[in-house]
């Protein structure tokens, strides 16, 4: 009996402690924001090789904020704050933070801008919007979201050929489990604990002790990319004609419709950017070795797979490019900026397909800080 009332005693002691810790930390630890893209104060240091990016040197540090974005981070000043949104040529994965189009865009700008971004590879236009409703509100009042789109979109439909879905819509279920995939979360309703304080601490403790292991997406000089190359040399065919492109476009254009629906609910600023290539209907054997985007199936993974012509992928290209400006046409609060038309198309710019080397990136910031400030 007496050893049951010194357990009781104990249990009581650390429920009392861990009651008091939450209410402690609800003073003086920020609650842990509800869906990211990037988890908080992510960290990861990349070795480029330059032989294998052209324009690409030196050491690179990856860095993601306590605000769960890469760049300065939003303070409640008198700022003006935009958001990069985009696939891998916004995230410019193998460029120092203070490398990115991102944040030399800020440097271009006045001292009263602040860029951030959250960039990331693969996503399309779905992810995009899933991004902008869930995560940028979390950020507090904002100036707008600058959008770069159109070649994940492209190349999604074109890689899942066949199988790419034809008729894809947002459904409130959809979206929600979208936002649940796509989107870190500590977000669990069901579990009333995941919304303490105590478990939230944790969560963040757990987060910075476990980085991501970045050689199972990209290692940190890029080899893989030898293979990715390596194996569009050896495509099994190369495919000149196009499919037909329509109901991925009017998906796309869907999506683009959901985005500047969200922008206007959150009053703030939508600048779309189109994509610029290194896709020409000629280019040289030096050039064409760069390349390793635009097969079929799992050609990242896989050998052997077809892949489309870099004149194909050119013209495939430019139908997003045509169909996002078109969408931009007599919107308010929205401005379109043509990247694609006034980026030259060489290694002066790009180490592969569509990825900005260190010139690059400052000649993308440069173009777009001329429309953002005429």
């Amino acid at each position: 009996m007496e050893i049951m009332k010194k357990a009781g005693l104990v249990i009581l002691s650390i429920l009392l402690s861990l009651f008091i810790a939450e209410l402690i930390l609800r003073f003086i630890y920020q609650q842990q924001t509800k869906y990211f893209v990037w988890q908080p104060n992510l960290s990861h240091t990349f070795h480029p090789d330059s032989t294998i990016f052209y324009g690409i040197t030196g050491t690179k540090q990856f860095s993601i904020n306590t605000q769960c974005f890469r760049g300065d981070e939003f303070t409640n000043d008198s700022s003006v704050k935009y958001l990069c949104i985009g696939g891998s040529t916004t995230e410019c994965l193998y460029l120092d933070d203070k490398e990115t189009w991102c944040y030399k865009l800020q440097e271009a700008l006045n001292s009263k801008f602040v860029i951030g971004s959250i960039g990331k590879s693969g996503c399309t236009t779905r992810e995009n919007y899933i991004q902008l409703k869930y995560f940028v509100p979390q950020l507090g009042k904002i100036g707008g979201v600058i959008l770069m789109v159109g070649l994940n979109d492209m190349m999604k439909r074109l890689s899942r050929d066949t199988l790419f879905e034809n008729n894809f819509q947002f459904t409130p279920k959809l979206e929600d489990s979208l936002a649940n995939t796509i989107l870190l979360s500590n977000r669990k309703e069901s579990s009333w604990w995941r919304n303490t304080r105590l478990f939230q601490l944790a969560q963040n403790i757990f987060h910075q002790a476990n980085k991501v292991e970045w050689k199972n997406v990209q290692d940190d000089s890029g080899e893989i990319y030898k293979t990715w190359r390596e194996n569009r040399q050896h495509a099994s065919a190369i495919i000149d004609t196009l499919p037909d492109l329509t109901s991925a476009l009017n998906e796309y254009e869907r999506n683009l419709q959901l985005i500047y629906e969200e922008t206007q609910r959150q009053g703030i600023k939508l600048i779309l950017v189109n994509q610029a290539v290194l896709y020409k209907d000629s280019m040289s054997a030096y050039e064409n070795n760069l390349l390793w985007m635009g097969g079929k199936g799992s050609f990242q993974e896989e050998k052997n797979h077809a892949y489309y012509s870099s004149a194909a992928l050119k013209k495939a290209l430019e139908l997003y490019n045509e169909r996002l400006q078109k969408f931009s046409l007599n919107k308010e609060h929205v401005e379109f900026i043509d990247l694609a038309i006034q980026l030259p198309q060489d290694t002066s710019v790009f180490y592969d397909d569509c990825h900005f080397n260190e010139a690059g990136a400052r000649k993308v910031a440069g173009i777009i800080s001329k429309q953002i400030i005429p």
